[in-house]
């Protein structure tokens, strides 16, 4: 299949590696206006994947020729620069194209939708998203080499609207046979594991993390007996949303479990704590990071916007919002992600408008 992905950032790069691998015609699009360039032999179109030299079909950072004849048009990218890479391409978008939003879901699919209609309505693209990432990557940039530690199961993936996701689903699961169709794209938002995972543990972990950063690991160390208390309830609040809205209700461990990133029987703390994935991952070093920005703004911040409309009250939700606001000086409840932006009126049935 020919595949475009968006963004080379370790998602990206180990994306294009894998399905490169798998005998796909792999284009990674870099854009010009990125802060930092990817590794120079990247560029080249050269990676090492799992430590063996692998070239995909081309690096480009041209726009034009990254779209033209995808079939799929992928994007591995923080949620916050989605729109602006998103706007890159659209004058070169083709009748019968997918692009895939492949990363942490927060309804970005209507965020995509809504700007296609204002500046190529005419254009037939089908859009769609998945919950999580498809991949635990790593990737060392040093070496310029990319691996997959695990391929995530039980990937919840909806199209918007979500009449489109089994035309979609029938030729994304060439690429991904671990996705599984959602109900719509609220469902899968609200399975995105990252806002009940990263904000509260980090954020009640400031002082550390303010003098220690690059030596604090959120998993392993983060998730406390105490903290772990603040993540539950948030992931209380948002089980009640999901069965308000008719969806399945899992708690945090059922998920990560089916997902494989969490050991079965074990507590809660100690799934985080030894978590084979993720307990050796860095940071955040900072709080001025996408563990917090992103997780309020596009991930808390949401969920706290579709509870309202499920008339789910949600205090633990609210106070890290509120913690966060206050720390970083950022009206998140004002500047982050919510139904009204997108244009979904809380007063209806949100899913007969997804």
């Amino acid at each position: 299949m020919k595949v475009s992905i968006v963004g080379a950032g370790n998602g990206g790069i180990v994306a294009a590696a894998d399905l490169t691998s798998r005998g796909h015609e792999v284009t990674l699009y870099h854009s010009l206006q990125a802060l930092k360039d990817p590794h120079a032999d990247i560029m080249q179109g050269k990676v090492h994947y799992r430590g063996e030299p692998l070239y995909l079909h081309k690096f480009t950072q041209d726009p034009l020729d990254a779209v033209s004849g995808a079939e799929v048009i992928m994007t591995c990218l923080p949620t916050h620069i989605l729109s602006q890479m998103f706007e890159e391409l659209i004058p070169y978008l083709e009748d019968g194209q997918m692009v895939f939003i492949n990363g942490a879901s927060a309804m970005n699919s209507v965020v995509l939708s809504n700007i296609l209609e204002e500046k190529r309505p005419e254009v037939d693209i089908l859009i769609g998203e998945s919950m999580s990432l498809t991949y635990a990557a790593r990737y060392d940039y040093e070496q310029n080499d990319a691996d997959v530690i695990l391929k995530s199961r039980h990937n919840l993936f909806s199209a918007y609207p979500s009449s489109d996701t089994e035309r979609m689903m029938d030729k994304l699961t060439v690429l991904y046979d671990t996705l599984v169709p959602a109900q719509n794209i609220i469902e899968t938002a609200l399975n995105n594991g990252n806002p009940e995972s990263h904000p509260a543990p980090s954020i009640l972990n400031t002082g550390y993390i303010d003098n220690h950063g690059d030596t604090f690991y959120l998993y392993r160390d983060g998730v406390t007996h105490h903290t772990v208390k603040v993540i539950e309830a948030i992931d209380k609040e948002r089980q009640k949303v999901c069965e308000v809205l008719g969806f399945e209700v899992l708690d945090k461990s059922a998920r990560s479990e089916r997902s494989t990133y969490f050991e079965p029987d074990k507590p809660l703390k100690e799934q985080y704590n030894e978590s084979p994935v993720l307990k050796d991952l860095v940071g955040p070093v900072t709080l001025n990071n996408r563990y917090i920005v992103e997780d309020v703004g596009y991930g808390l911040v949401l969920w706290k916007s579709i509870a309202e409309a499920a008339a789910v009250e949600t205090p633990a939700i609210d106070s890290i919002i509120h913690l966060t606001s206050l720390m970083l000086e950022v009206d998140f409840t004002r500047e982050g992600l919510t139904l009204d932006k997108m244009g979904l009126d809380k007063m209806r049935d949100l899913n007969l408008q997804v």
